[in-house]
């Protein structure tokens, strides 16, 4: 991997976080230390750039699937 992929999916990464409104900081820092939410939209952001997705409809796709996977695990919990 060269280093402008490097730096532009580093880029997409930082876009991302920041249009979805969270602290870059606090998010690396969560990742770092495993937290499975920070796990799970680091994940999606990485397959989003692999799909050549722009930050915005990365952002759009993850609170779907977020509200989805959420939903999911409200919906299982309550029967």
């Amino acid at each position: 991997m060269n280093t402008y992929v490097y730096n532009h999916r580093s880029q997409f990464l930082v876009n991302t976080i920041h249009a979805m409104h969270l602290k870059l900081d606090q998010f690396m820092y969560n990742l770092v230390h495993c937290s499975p939410y920070e796990i799970i939209i680091y994940i999606w952001i990485h397959k989003l750039y692999d799909k050549q997705k722009t930050s915005e409809e990365a952002v759009q796709l993850i609170y779907k699937a977020r509200n989805l996977f959420l939903l999911g695990k409200c919906g299982a919990e309550a029967e």
